[in-house]
């Protein structure tokens, strides 16, 4: 069986140069790997899950697409759809025209600052220009590609999705939940449809729309797209929902991807699953210890509250990994220490396989409900597949006390009564491989992450920065080490000298071509929405309290 990678993308806005250039580097290397000489199906890599927030769900969804139908547009390092998007396509000049050229219709005032119509164009465009002539040539799919792909997209539900539970001694308590998601498999054969990639271009758009900056995204949503357990009746399916930034909820679903990646391997194989992170925060600390009550004006308020805001919605996923994993490496040793026990005699195999029958059929049935207690269900898997499940696991030491033997079957039962007693018998160790930055190494990570879009020179550098990083991760040593996912065959290609003077790059620093653009766009846009609101009284509010106020706020902005 190949090994299969499963990638998380996590929000960037136009960092996400940066995830281009990591997915760039990953996706060459991996077609190099495939197609060298030599290498058998077991040691080839296939991308088979992806999930991604914000910017990095619109970059999952680009990814798989063109994996899957258009490798042939992966032409060089600087001339591929990741490049041309967020290097080539998306600038503040865009953003701020607010009058689509092609429709002529105008961004209505009160519902973004900047135009969402460029990343609409870009959805369109990448994902369902191949459908646009009503016949559509037959798939290139990538070597680097499974034959399906699961894709995730955080979002984050404005009207919310309400779920019920009951209380004690009567009543319900509604919890409505807003963190909010869109999961679906793609594939070679049966996914090369407009129907199909319309959805997820719609839900790529929803996801990206950072809170302000861009307007909220209507999606239908279906009732099966959600947990059973405690859903409240719903009036129309599909439902209509109103969507926003996802990352702002979470932006880094690792979490999401082990779901996906579960949907597939049924807890088998694990053996030759990876996981692969991609950020561009993390590897910098966001505390800030100078902050007090004393400065904690408005500019500051807000600016801290983005950083707390955004550093909760991050690594949560990633946190709850390294503790599973600790566990399970603790199970496992417990497993190889017993094993050694029951080898020496130590432990009696007789005594130990009849307790851990008692123990299998009491965790292995549904308890009843008494009083007035609730009672979890237990899981799906049957007796007999959780045996055959655990024999693979622990296919080494099972073959070291004779398969089939009284003494494999008492290590292959108690291994799985401690297992299920500690539920984790749904858990398995993730191998994940991080390709994260210093922001101090980015051109565009100031003003949370818009600074890239005033120059194509940083988008330029971020994303030759993600394709060095991500160079430096894939030829790692440590990558090719026993039951990692290397050693990959590659030879890394000509990347473009980093211009290390703008590394960590300031609001302030820009230059008065750049800082005049970014002024008169921010406050034409803010007269348009006065404008909107008090009609023919919008020129002198203008001139009396706007204009000044808008300078005083952003010569604040610009001295940060």
């Amino acid at each position: 069986m190949p090994k299969r990678l499963a990638i998380t993308i996590a929000g960037a806005v136009s960092l996400g140069s940066y995830e281009a250039g990591v997915l760039y580097e990953v996706l060459d290397a991996i077609h190099q790997h495939n197609s060298a000489d030599g290498v058998t199906d077991d040691e080839k890599i296939l991308i088979d899950v992806m999930t991604g927030a914000s910017a990095g769900a619109m970059t999952a969804a680009i990814v798989a697409h063109k994996m899957l139908y258009s490798a042939n547009e992966f032409r060089g390092p600087y001339d591929n759809p990741l490049y041309n998007v967020w290097v080539k396509r998306i600038d503040l000049a865009g953003l701020l025209k607010t009058v689509d050229k092609t429709t002529g219709e105008a961004e209505p005032p009160l519902r973004s600052i900047f135009s969402s119509n460029v990343v609409e164009g870009i959805a369109k465009d990448t994902l369902l220009g191949r459908y646009a002539p009503g016949e559509w040539p037959a798939p290139i799919t990538h070597m680097a590609a499974a034959r399906s792909i699961s894709i995730g997209m955080t979002l984050t539900n404005l009207n919310g999705v309400d779920y019920g539970y009951d209380m004690q001694p009567c009543g319900k308590f509604i919890y409505t939940r807003h963190e909010d998601q869109m999961t679906r498999v793609v594939s070679v054969d049966g996914s090369d449809n407009p129907e199909v990639w319309r959805e997820l271009a719609d839900a790529s758009v929803a996801s990206g729309a950072y809170p302000l900056a861009f307007r909220a995204k209507e999606l239908d949503r279906w009732r099966a797209d959600y947990a059973k357990n405690g859903l409240e009746p719903w009036t129309d399916d599909p439902s209509r929902f109103t969507y926003t930034d996802g990352g702002i909820l979470q932006n880094e679903p690792l979490g999401m991807a082990k779901n996906l990646v579960d949907e597939i391997d049924k807890h088998w194989h694990n053996d030759s699953r990876f996981y692969l992170f991609v950020s561009p925060h993390g590897r910098t600390s966001s505390a800030d210890s100078s902050f007090c009550e004393v400065n904690a004006d408005y500019f500051q308020m807000m600016k801290r509250w983005a950083k707390v805001l955004l550093g909760q919605s991050e690594f949560q996923d990633w946190i709850t990994a390294v503790e599973m994993n600790e566990q399970i490496a603790l199970m496992d040793a417990r497993a190889s220490e017993l094993a050694e026990r029951l080898r020496s005699g130590e432990i009696r195999s007789g005594s130990l396989k009849r307790t851990a029958d008692g123990l299998l059929r009491v965790l292995f049935t549904q308890p009843t409900r008494t009083g007035t207690r609730q009672v979890a269900k237990i899981g799906k898997e049957t007796l007999a597949e959780a045996r055959r499940r655990i024999e693979h696991q622990y296919k080494e030491e099972i073959a070291s006390l004779g398969a089939g033997s009284y003494a494999s079957d008492a290590f292959r039962d108690t291994v799985l009564a401690f297992e299920t007693a500690a539920n984790l018998g749904q858990c398995d160790y993730m191998r994940i491989y991080g390709i994260a930055v210093s922001e101090e190494l980015l051109a565009g990570a100031d003003l949370t992450g818009f600074l890239g879009f005033f120059d194509e020179r940083y988008r330029v550098h971020d994303y030759d920065r993600g394709r060095m990083v991500a160079r430096m991760v894939l030829t790692d040593p440590v990558m090719s080490e026993a039951r990692e996912l290397g050693p990959i065959r590659y030879t890394p290609t000509h990347t473009n000298p980093i211009d290390s003077t703008l590394n960590g790059l300031q609001l302030s620093q820009l230059s008065i071509e750049e800082q005049k653009e970014f002024r008169e766009g921010v406050k034409k846009r803010v007269s348009e929405m006065v404008r909107y609101l008090i009609g023919f009284w919008s020129y002198p509010a203008d001139v009396v309290v706007i204009e000044p106020l808008m300078n005083a706020i952003l010569n604040h902005l610009f001295r940060e």
